[in-house]
């Protein structure tokens, strides 16, 4: 152990690793909050397309055939001109997505709080051994 009063140099040569962490986590955090966009586009795009099509049945009696074959890759059964859907969608994607966004900003929250929380805990640390432990809680 490495009890010696820290100093200045010390305290900002920390203080830059806790914000080369915070750095690292913001750039792998944009990547994933974009993932979970793309994955979810094609999602709420399917749902939207679903409505215009049943919207395309009602209205243009010449576009039937096509949008009811379209409307049956898309889960509806049609019979005797009757509209029904097949399965019973667990959730709706936009809200799922909304969701999964929400707690992806609350999760990034939470980081960013430990982050400021380092840099003062680092700026009030008295040995380098706690600016080390405090450096290190944060950048795993």
């Amino acid at each position: 152990m490495n009890n010696e009063h820290i100093s200045e140099e010390q305290r900002r040569a920390f203080l830059d690793m806790v914000q080369d962490a915070e750095r690292g986590f913001e750039k792998d955090f944009d990547g994933y909050f974009d993932s979970i966009k793309r994955d979810f586009a094609p999602k709420v795009e399917a749902r939207s397309r679903v409505r215009t099509l049943i919207e395309t049945v009602r209205s243009l009696r010449s576009k039937l055939s096509d949008a009811l074959r379209q409307l049956q890759t898309q889960g509806f059964r049609v019979e005797d001109g009757m509209i029904a859907i097949d399965y019973e969608p667990q959730n709706d994607w936009k809200d799922e997505l909304e969701q999964v966004k929400s707690e992806a900003l609350t999760q990034r929250n939470v980081k960013r709080l430990a982050f400021r929380k380092a840099r003062f805990d680092v700026l009030t640390a008295q040995t380098v051994d706690d600016a080390r432990r405090i450096v290190e809680s944060v950048v795993r």
